[in-house]
């Protein structure tokens, strides 16, 4: 058998791209040759492809993002009748005969088909569909196998690719008898930036009347975590790095504040009450890893505190300015069984750099995403930054003798917690959610569409 050309388009998030080389490597016995072309990536991905340079046919580098389009600069350099377009987060499964025995086996039995992809694994094919080896529909880049003459014209989105391949004569579709399973189904968690980015894009293309509305049905924005703004991380980071230093995960921690959140606006887990009465909070003694108290008034700072001391497994950090405290050093306020010591908040300068930072035009556009995507070098940075004159102290208290610490706060069910508002809808929002639903009618209804991409 002659190798088979495999197209794969790649722009950042690295580890997908490993999974998806990895098992394709692993599990595809016959011969193919892989041709990588890299939609202007960050570092990570160009360095990673320039050391594994020898495991490809060649890596096409653009200096720009070019989208979908940027397939056809992989079809253009490759010979294979039929070749294949791919995503980079897509793992093929392992089959006896392989997937690519499969794909080409449909060519070969059915000279009508010019175009056939795979379906993914958190897709359930309707009914009709289960014992189909071929459904008639659109399908994106998911291993689509493609007849040459089957497209004649350039590649620029998949949609497109499909009815071209209609228009020469010939049928599209996908086969349930192939299931990838899909790595980017999890893009809103790991690469938000990523997601907010392509929703922008494909808003301003349907807009244009560039594409269907289906596109949308993987176009989520709601999904997406609300980012922290830089003035929350800033604020946050010095008690965040005590916490994990301590090994007490996010979720197990109570924020008691009397500003805005700032802990459980970097960390959507931990739980926030604001305001809150002194005493007694609703929560059972050892019930939380971790309790961070954020500017408390003076009069109620002893029972605040006497509070928190009861709530905490292991840690309590309170953050206010020595007139909150009377003055008074930490192993002052430490009651017995605890350590003690005062430590830089976030200066005066780095909370400035960072309300200014706020206010740049770039964070108002996809790029506030990378305060989700980025969140750990964030707040590394600004962590960095507790240093020099400023009015708020960090007084860090650690149980002697540490109780076990709960994966999450324990009772936290009935609480009136804090929770951060979703970013504010753009135009085409009213748009989004019609497309999503004409997109989930014809999922049901034609089987599983191309993702915004």
């Amino acid at each position: 058998m002659d190798p088979i050309d495999i197209v794969m388009l790649s722009h950042n998030r690295l580890e997908y791209l490993e999974a998806t080389v990895d098992a394709l490597e692993a599990r595809t016995p016959e011969p193919f040759r892989l041709t990588i072309v890299d939609n202007a990536s960050g570092p990570d991905v160009r360095n990673w492809l320039a050391a594994n340079r020898t495991r490809f046919e060649r890596v096409i580098a653009l200096p720009q993002n070019e989208h979908v389009a940027a397939f056809q600069h992989g079809i253009d350099a490759t010979t294979s009748d039929p070749f294949i377009v791919t995503d980079p987060d897509l793992v093929v499964p392992e089959l006896e005969p392989s997937w690519l025995a499969r794909l080409r086996g449909l060519l070969e039995r059915h000279p009508d088909l010019g175009l056939v992809g795979a379906s993914f694994d958190h897709h359930v094919p309707p009914d009709g569909d289960r014992e189909t080896e071929i459904v008639d529909a659109n399908v994106g880049t998911w291993f689509q196998m493609i007849r040459r003459d089957a497209l004649r014209e350039p590649y620029v989105k998949d949609s497109s690719a499909c009815q071209a391949v209609r228009a020469a004569g010939y049928r599209a579709g996908w086969t349930p008898t192939v299931v990838v399973e899909h790595l980017g189904a999890h893009d809103a968690a790991h690469y938000p930036n990523h997601i907010a980015a392509k929703n922008e894009l494909v808003s301003a293309r349907i807009e244009r009347s560039e594409l269907s509305p289906y596109p949308f049905y993987y176009a989520q924005l709601e999904v997406i975590p609300r980012p922290p703004t830089l003035s929350e991380l800033a604020l946050a980071a010095p008690a965040l790095a005590e916490i994990r230093a301590a090994g007490i995960p996010p979720a197990s921690v109570v924020e008691l504040t009397w500003t805005t959140p700032s802990v459980a606006a970097v960390f959507g887990e931990a739980v926030a009450l604001t305001s809150p009465a002194p005493s007694p909070v609703p929560l059972g003694d050892g019930a939380a890893g971790a309790v961070v108290v954020v500017e408390p008034p003076a009069a109620a700072v002893e029972e605040v505190l006497a509070e928190a001391f009861r709530i905490a497994a292991r840690l309590v950090v309170l953050v206010g300015d020595l007139e909150t405290v009377g003055g008074r050093m930490a192993d002052e306020l430490a009651p017995q069984g605890w350590s003690a010591v005062e430590r830089p908040a976030a200066g005066s300068i780095v909370r400035e750099l960072a309300r200014l930072g706020d206010e740049l035009p770039a964070l108002g556009s996809t790029e506030r995403f990378t305060a989700v995507q980025h969140r750990d070098k964030w707040l590394s940075l600004f962590a960095a930054g507790a240093f020099g004159d400023g009015p708020l102290r960090a007084f860090v208290f650690r149980r002697r003798d540490a109780l076990p610490v709960p994966d999450r706060v324990r009772g936290q069910d009935d609480l009136p917690r804090w929770r951060p508002q979703p970013p504010a809808a753009p135009p085409q929002a009213s748009l989004l959610r019609r497309a999503l639903r004409r997109g989930a009618r014809a999922l049901r209804r034609f089987g599983p569409l191309r993702r915004a991409g």
